[in-house]
C-alpha cells in the first residue's frame, strides 16, 4: 500500500529541486552573458562556477539565519537542494576545465607546462597549481556531501558520523573561496605571462557573499555561546 504521506514529502522535495535547479542554471546564464567578453570556453565555466558559489553561500547562510533569527526556520526546508545543486554546479565546472582546459593532462592542472626553451617540463605559475589542488579537495569533498545528502544516507551512516561529514561544508567554503579569490584577484594580472582577460564581473558579489557567510557565522557563534551561559548561570 503507498503511503501517501511519504508520497507528499516526496512530491514537495521534488518541487524544491525543480525550483532550485531553475534557479541555479538561470543564475548560471545570467553569469554567462555577464561574462561576454572572455572566450567561450572560459565564459562557461567560468559561470558554472560563479553560479555555484552563490548557491553555496544560500546553503551555508541558511543554518546561521535561523540561529539569529529564528522565523527563518522554513528555510532550512530548502537547504538539501540548494546544497545538492551547488554540488551538480561546482563538479560541473570541475569536470569542464578538466576536459576543455586541462584536457585531462594533470600537470597542466597543476601548473606545469612545456617550455620550448627549456625543452622540459615546469611550474610556471605555483599558485595555480595550489589553488587547484585546494580546489581539488574541495571537489571529491563535494562530492561526498552530495551522495550522502539524503535520508538513507543519514540512516545507513548513522547521525554522528553524518553530521561530522556535513560539517565538512564549513571547509569546503573557505578551499573554495581561496581558490576563487586566487583567480580573481592574483591569477589574470599584468605579470601574468600570456594575455590578460577583462576583469570578471563576479568580484564584487564573491567579495559580499564571502562577507556575510563570515559575518553570519560569527555572529551565530557568538549568539549560541551567549545562549549556553545565560543557561548554565541559570541553574
Amino acid at each position: 500500500m503507498i503511503n501517501l504521506k511519504k508520497l507528499k514529502i516526496k512530491n514537495k522535495s521534488l518541487r524544491r529541486h525543480l525550483v532550485v535547479a531553475s534557479f541555479g542554471f538561470a543564475l548560471t546564464f545570467i553569469f554567462w552573458l555577464a561574462h561576454f567578453e572572455w572566450h567561450d570556453e572560459m565564459r562557461l565555466w567560468r559561470a558554472f562556477g560563479d553560479a555555484g558559489y552563490a548557491l553555496l553561500f544560500i546553503t551555508l547562510i541558511i543554518g546561521p539565519m535561523n540561529k539569529i533569527w529564528p522565523s527563518t526556520t522554513f528555510l532550512l526546508l530548502w537547504r538539501r537542494e540548494f546544497g545538492i545543486w551547488f554540488a551538480v554546479l561546482a563538479v560541473t565546472h570541475g569536470l569542464l576545465i578538466a576536459h576543455g582546459w586541462a584536457n585531462w593532462d594533470v600537470a597542466a592542472f597543476f601548473g606545469y607546462e612545456f617550455i620550448p626553451q627549456l625543452g622540459r617540463i615546469a611550474r610556471m605559475e605555483p599558485g595555480f597549481g595550489l589553488a587547484n589542488t585546494l580546489g581539488f579537495v574541495a571537489f571529491l569533498w563535494i562530492v561526498i556531501l552530495a551522495f550522502t545528502s539524503s535520508d538513507r544516507a543519514m540512516r545507513w551512516l548513522g547521525a554522528s558520523p553524518w553530521k561530522w561529514i556535513h560539517t565538512g561544508s564549513h571547509i569546503v567554503f573557505y578551499l573554495v573561496a581561496i581558490h576563487t579569490s586566487y583567480f580573481l584577484f592574483i591569477h589574470y594580472t599584468e605579470s601574468f605571462h600570456k594575455s590578460v582577460p577583462p576583469q570578471s564581473t563576479f568580484v564584487i558579489p564573491f567579495i559580499l557573499m564571502s562577507a556575510i557567510v563570515l559575518a553570519l557565522q560569527i555572529t551565530s557563534y557568538i549568539k549560541t555561546v551567549k545562549s549556553k551561559n545565560r543557561r548554565i548561570s541559570q541553574k
